[in-house]
């Protein structure tokens, strides 16, 4: 006795209480190539703006500063050369004029004329405030430069020197001038940028969508949708990529269906083949005891069945050989021969159905050999039998084609072939009838190809048509 022992590892308890990790990269929302290529771009345009504004910030302030120095030399060499008493009047048009606060002092550094009201606080601050520096009075910045008087006087008194103060406001609103304009023109090119990007790669992503659903259908097995837009750069060569190898792959579906369902027929042939000898072999044997002992020796129901005995014998021959993998050696036939008889076997077989059938060979047929007569008798019988099942109007022409081809064009005016397997009638199993198998006209076109020729069928005057195409062998050019 064997035992069969099943060992069940347990998962560490704290593995499965530990919660799986998280992957920023496996979120879709950064996996989408828009954030791929529109993130790179507009963080490195941001990075480029704002690089931009502060240095244009950092010269802005350098600009302003140099533009303040520029204004107090200015207002310097005015107050240096001016020979007017600077009283408050005076002081306050200056001021106006410079855009600055003048502040005179006296050889105590008194104050003696003002053109902004000066808490003693304040006074006390510009006694010791070097020059230039800043400085803060009634909750303003300002910037405070000195410069020395010869010769000035004030209200009754001597001013030695003389304070300038530049509100720093306008010093910050110049800085703000110089790094606003090239922010705001980095942030408008961002815009844009950013704007034109989002829709190029909306439009990539979009296109590399199709190209996906496309290649999934593909692998469910729809090889006839196309994802072909008709741009030639690369995701469309790409697409007619896929289109071709959908088209090579539905050539080598339809390649091993073909292959499986002849192998399926061969396998079908031999085994209807094997139970199908013994018994026309009995039948034949009985038949021909019968035409012994039949007072009438042309009797013509005899002669009908030993011949279609004799054609059954033959198909079943050529369904053991296709069992086994083999195939029958061609036997040349003369048209005209296999001709009368197909004629002469279909003929009582239509009478007893009912069903009138108008012959017509071309003569010049004459002179003329098929490369495999049975083929080629198998196969339109076949055709024949199919319309005297379909109607009871038959027609069965035979004519000389160009370049050594002759046709045979089997005329019903049956209803049709269904629209549901119209397009698969020659495949293998491929039937409207209940009790058919749909092989024999897989076995017409199969015998079209071996003889150089081909099948086809169409409607007309509502009628079905059969055309049968075969290469025929001239007798002159043997």
């Amino acid at each position: 006795m064997i035992y069969h022992i099943a060992v069940i590892m347990e998962p560490n308890p704290a593995n499965r209480l530990r919660p799986p990790p998280i992957a920023l990269s496996r979120n879709p929302f950064f996996q989408s190539l828009r954030i791929r290529l529109l993130g790179p771009i507009v963080t490195c345009a941001l990075l480029s703006a704002f690089a931009v504004a502060l240095g244009s910030y950092w010269l802005g302030n350098r600009w302003a500063t140099d533009e303040l120095q520029s204004r107090f030399q200015s207002v310097d060499r005015t107050l240096k050369s001016a020979h007017f008493p600077l009283t408050g009047p005076v002081l306050r048009s200056l001021a106006e004029l410079t855009r600055t606060e003048l502040i005179a002092l006296g050889p105590q550094q008194q104050v003696l004329q003002s053109t902004i009201e000066l808490s003693d606080a304040d006074r006390q601050q510009l006694r010791r405030r070097p020059a230039p520096a800043e400085f803060t009075m009634a909750e303003r910045n300002y910037r405070l430069y000195r410069t020395e008087l010869v010769g000035q006087r004030g209200q009754g008194e001597r001013a030695d020197q003389m304070i300038v103060l530049f509100d720093d406001q306008l010093l910050q609103a110049s800085r703000r001038r110089a790094a606003l304009l090239p922010l705001v023109t980095g942030l408008s090119t961002i815009f844009a940028l950013g704007s034109v990007t989002l829709w190029m790669t909306s439009r990539l992503v979009r296109r590399i969508g199709n190209l996906h659903q496309r290649v999934e259908s593909v692998a469910a097995g729809d090889f006839q949708s196309t994802v072909t837009d008709n741009i030639g750069d690369e995701l469309g060569q790409l697409g007619g990529a896929v289109d071709s190898m959908a088209r090579q792959l539905d050539q080598l579906w339809q390649t091993v269906n073909r292959q499986q369902g002849e192998k399926l027929l061969h396998q079908i042939a031999g085994g209807m083949a094997h139970q199908l000898r013994n018994s026309l072999t009995g039948a034949r044997m009985a038949i021909e005891l019968h035409a012994a002992q039949c007072p009438h020796a042309d009797d013509e129901g005899v002669r009908v069945a030993i011949a279609q005995i004799e054609h059954s014998e033959n198909h079943v021959r050529r369904l053991l050989l296709v069992g086994s993998g083999q195939q029958d050696q061609p036997r040349p036939e003369n048209v005209l021969v296999c001709w009368n008889d197909v004629r002469s076997s279909l003929s009582p077989i239509a009478r007893h159905l009912n069903v009138q059938i108008d012959w017509n060979a071309d003569a010049r047929l004459a002179d003329d050999e098929i490369s495999d007569g049975p083929s080629w008798i198998a196969a339109v019988t076949n055709l024949i039998q199919n319309a005297m099942q379909a109607g009871d109007q038959v027609s069965v022409a035979a004519d000389r084609m160009p370049d050594a081809m002759m046709r045979v064009t089997v005329t019903d005016n049956g209803p049709g072939v269904p629209d549901a397997i119209a397009a698969e009638l020659f495949d293998p199993f491929v039937t409207s009838k209940p009790e058919g198998l749909g092989l024999g006209l897989p076995v017409v076109q199969r015998a079209a190809e071996t003889l150089g020729g081909r099948v086809q069928w169409h409607r007309a005057n509502e009628r079905t048509v059969f055309e049968f195409d075969a290469k025929v062998i001239e007798r002159d050019a043997t």
